[in-house]
């Protein structure tokens, strides 16, 4: 089984890199690999039931720290998580990458997707919801790099655009009163047969045309 082993530091930007069989985050200054001895014994030492109990109490610290704003001790943690000799799950790759996004760390966050869901995890509407909201953030939207991540989520994943995935792109549009992007992502909702729900109104309640091109067209 792939895991991830630990972090190390090089005094470059952000990035992840492979250690060993596997990959982490360049975002420690003193994390410190463990030795392939000690990995190996760990993994001898846990359980199947240990490694989930694990996984879950690391992936409510690594939104603990998102939530306060320490973006760098949420990859500590998933660092942590590896040295144990557990493999993260989507749950905590998705927790992750949320922790960089709401703490406008979004180079970190594109960093921390591409490899670690690149290389290790499946993603899902989800994971590319908060990456999507994480672009939109950006002053300007980053309107290239959503482009490319929703041609990524449909060719190399297989996964088509969810009613939050529109909702993301929509809030963006609403947010940024780009109108004319935000009919063309309802033109794309209508075609697709998207199913708005309360979050979709949310979205551009505050956007008179926006909102009553909605309930024209999806109605």
């Amino acid at each position: 089984m792939r895991f991830l082993r630990g972090l190390r530091h090089t005094g470059r930007r952000d990035r992840v890199i492979g250690v060993g069989p596997a990959r982490l985050c360049r975002t420690c200054r003193r994390t410190a690999i463990p030795r392939a001895s000690v990995v190996q014994q760990q993994q001898e030492d846990t359980s199947p039931g240990k490694d989930v109990d694990i996984r879950v109490q690391a992936t409510k610290r690594i939104k603990s720290l998102g939530e306060a704003g320490r973006a760098r001790e949420a990859v500590s943690e998933l660092a942590q998580m590896a040295r144990l000799g557990v493999q993260p799950d989507t749950q905590a790759g998705t927790a992750l990458l949320h922790a960089c996004t709401r703490n406008g760390q979004i180079d970190m966050a594109q960093t921390v997707f591409e490899e670690l869901f690149g290389t290790l995890l499946q993603p899902d509407d989800v994971t590319f919801s908060i990456l999507l909201k994480g672009y939109g953030t950006c002053v300007p939207p980053r309107w290239m790099a959503i482009t490319s991540l929703l041609h990524t989520m449909d060719t190399k994943y297989n996964i088509q655009p969810s009613t939050t995935v529109y909702n993301c792109l929509l809030d963006i549009c609403a947010r940024t009163n780009d109108q004319e992007r935000g009919y063309d992502i309802i033109d794309r909702m209508s075609r697709a047969q998207i199913v708005p729900n309360k979050h979709t109104m949310k979205a551009v309640k505050d956007r008179k045309a926006l909102r009553s091109y909605l309930k024209r067209t999806l109605a």
